[in-house]
């Protein structure tokens, strides 16, 4: 298990030095400095993360919906800079996390998620 500790100290080093994740610490601090353009991202990224998470909505026209009702917040250059950079880094996480479970044999116990 020291070896594990070692190598995941360096992975989660490795992803900090990531361009990925200096590009999302850049346009977070962006994000920081204006403490309503914060509030209104958080608002869109809470209301699409729970939209996912639904399964009785026509998903494609609530989307939509939203996209259209945060339209004027994503015409910030930094808005969208934000949203970009934290899906890169969110994606980094998610190969790394494929790759482990692809590659340790683990019985789940079921078939599928």
């Amino acid at each position: 298990m020291d070896q594990v500790e070692m190598i995941l100290g360096q992975l989660v080093d490795a992803v900090k030095d990531s361009q990925e994740y200096k590009e999302y610490q850049r346009v977070r601090e962006q994000l920081h400095a204006v403490p309503e353009r914060e509030r209104a991202v958080t608002e869109f990224r809470r209301r699409n993360f729970e939209l996912q998470k639904r399964r009785d909505v026509d998903l494609y026209t609530e989307v939509d919906r939203l996209e259209r009702e945060f339209a004027p917040l994503r015409l910030e250059p930094f808005v969208n800079e934000y949203l970009a950079a934290e899906l890169a880094v969110c994606r980094m996480i998610q190969s790394i996390n494929y790759r482990l479970m692809s590659e340790i044999e683990f019985d789940l116990g079921f078939e599928t998620f």
